[in-house]
């Protein structure tokens, strides 16, 4: 009798008030998709800062640089309370200055991480997931980190090919792991 598996998770970054029309949720829904298609249980859990980030694009750069540079944890809105039966999650993320925005560290530190998988998928405006993953597997003890799914924001809409070959790689490791 083959094991059942256990959920998967699409956790996306968003920004208050900006949820459902981010790269990432546009990204999120490709993956639900595609999941859904496959027949695999999921959830989604939009991981939102509770504070504005400025609209002006220098007043952006110098918040979310001041808030990297100070380590911040800012407050999110919402928990995710269904972390302790999910094994894979996809990671949605934007390239902020060749990092993870602060509030997804603040998803990381609020969940135990141990023996789960993640497959990040990384939005940018072309420098990818370069310094990502190396970023998460520093952060993240225990933890299988897959190779990045780079997808590039003025790519976002035709993505769909790139997402569904996440999935596949997700699901052969699957095969040799389980």
């Amino acid at each position: 009798m083959e094991k059942e598996r256990e959920s998967t998770l699409i956790a996306y970054f968003a920004i208050k008030g900006k949820e459902e029309s981010a790269a990432t949720a546009k990204v999120s829904a490709k993956l639900q998709k595609v999941l859904t298609e496959k027949g695999i249980k999921f959830d989604t859990f939009a991981i939102v800062p509770t504070e504005e980030y400025p609209t002006d694009p220098a007043n952006f750069e110098l918040a979310t640089k001041t808030e990297r540079e100070a380590h911040a944890r800012p407050e999110l809105v919402g928990k995710y309370s269904g972390m302790k039966d999910v094994k894979d999650i996809f990671l949605v993320v934007p390239n902020w200055y060749d990092s993870l925005p602060q509030g997804v560290f603040t998803f990381l530190d609020t969940y135990d991480f141990a023996e789960k998988r993640i497959v990040p998928v990384v939005i940018s405006g072309g420098d990818g997931s370069k310094n990502i993953v190396p970023e998460l597997r520093n952060f993240l003890h225990k933890v299988w980190i897959m190779p990045a799914v780079d997808i590039h924001e003025k790519d976002v809409d035709t993505s769909d090919e790139a997402v569904a070959k996440a999935v596949e790689e997700m699901l052969e490791e699957s095969k040799s792991k389980y």
